[in-house]
């Protein structure tokens, strides 16, 4: 009975030893192939750590390699590979990148802004808007799985906002492939009507959205519709009161609809904002815009100074103010501030105090001609023969 209790705690624990060895063993042979993927996992995600201190600094090429290295041992990666895609689009390399961001969503299709990235440069280095269009598409259905930590993690606004920036974009590829298409053409309407779609859904998400606002505007005013287009340029000036291009834009639909007056004010308003430095052909551009105006108005008040002479008070119209250039410095008379002077310096509006540049953002937030639009009747100026709906 001893020698049984003997021989039985020496060799149980050694055949349970035995035992599990071989099923190690075993389990190696079986699941080698396993076992060696997850060592490279582990390799190729410290490569792509490193890959990401690299691009952090900056430091591109040596990120591009980490990547390329990590990516080899891990494929999967989909974050390094939409970063590396990010590289090669500040290379202009847009077809490699286009490539890394299609691999990135093999392995992951819900990645929102890898997928917005690709339709971006799709349409707008690639000029393959249909693609782009396609994948907003995917990008604004997609349904993820979104929660909220409170100061730590909000995917529903992330993912609410990718969603805003989706549609914005789809947008974007409408009005480039109505371009596309020619003007004056029933698809290229019917690519601008589905554009203005986007970005009135788009405002829905995010109204004060300058650049919505703006292409939304821009989008109507191509179509014909405007009442639509001059409020919402008013909009966008009221969010972003020097943005120079919503200005001049606007001065453009108040000539269109006969508003000379209201136009030279928006286009002197657009000169003092462009940066003529920065911007010396849109400058001069505007210039010769408000320069053509000033000779129209010019003309307008010397035939009204005739009609005075050979026509009763109560017949004339009411003149045009006379307009002025935008000289180096304005004199500001009625500024409740107590400024008195507004400097052009370098294409930038340089003012005496701080408070001047509060002053000016506030007046030129006002958009003068918005109650025009409020009250516009757009059948009744058909029927009248003030304009035309055409481009």
């Amino acid at each position: 009975m001893r020698f049984l209790k003997k021989l039985f705690k020496k060799t149980v624990p050694k055949v349970v030893t035995g035992i599990i060895v071989l099923l190690f063993l075993l389990s190696g042979f079986v699941f080698w192939g396993w076992y060696v993927k997850q060592v490279n996992k582990c390799r190729g995600i410290y490569y792509v750590h490193q890959g990401d201190k690299a691009y952090k600094a900056h430091k591109l090429e040596k990120a591009i390699r980490l990547y390329k290295k990590g990516l080899e041992l891990y494929p999967e990666h989909s974050q390094a590979r939409c970063n590396l895609g990010n590289i090669y689009v500040k290379y202009e390399d847009y077809f490699s990148a286009a490539e890394q961001y299609e691999t990135a969503l093999k392995y992951d299709p819900k990645f929102m802004v890898c997928r917005i990235n690709l339709g971006i440069i799709s349409a707008e280095k690639l000029a393959d808007f249909d693609k782009a269009i396609r994948e907003y598409q995917i990008a604004y259905d997609t349904k993820r799985v979104t929660f909220h930590v409170p100061l730590i993690f909000d995917s529903v606004k992330s993912t609410r906002e990718n969603r805003t920036i989706a549609l914005y974009n789809m947008g974007v590829a409408y009005r480039g492939k109505s371009i596309l298409t020619g003007e004056k053409t029933h698809a290229a309407n019917d690519y601008l009507e589905k554009a203005a779609q986007c970005y009135k859904k788009a405002l829905k998400r995010k109204k004060d959205s300058y650049n919505i606002l703006y292409n939304y505007a821009l989008t109507n005013h191509l179509l014909g519709n405007y009442k639509e287009a001059g409020l919402s340029y008013c909009k966008a000036i009221e969010t972003e009161p020097l943005a120079f291009d919503a200005h001049y834009n606007l001065a453009l639909l108040l000539r269109k609809l006969k508003r000379p007056k209201e136009a030279q004010e928006e286009l002197e308003k657009a000169l003092l904002i462009v940066n003529t430095e920065q911007n010396p052909h849109i400058a001069r551009y505007i210039f010769d815009v408000y320069a053509e105006s000033v000779e129209k108005s010019t003309a307008q008040r010397e035939y009204q100074k005739t009609q005075r002479a050979i026509a009763p008070e109560s017949q004339v119209k009411e003149g045009m103010r006379t307009p002025h250039i935008v000289s180096d410095e304005i004199e500001n008379e009625d500024d409740p501030l107590g400024i008195t002077h507004i400097t052009y310096v370098n294409g930038k509006v340089v003012t005496d105090s701080e408070e001047a540049d509060k002053y000016m953002k506030k007046t030129f937030s006002k958009c003068t001609s918005k109650k025009l639009f409020e009250d516009f009747e757009e059948e009744d100026l058909l029927y009248n023969g003030r304009y035309d709906k055409s481009f």
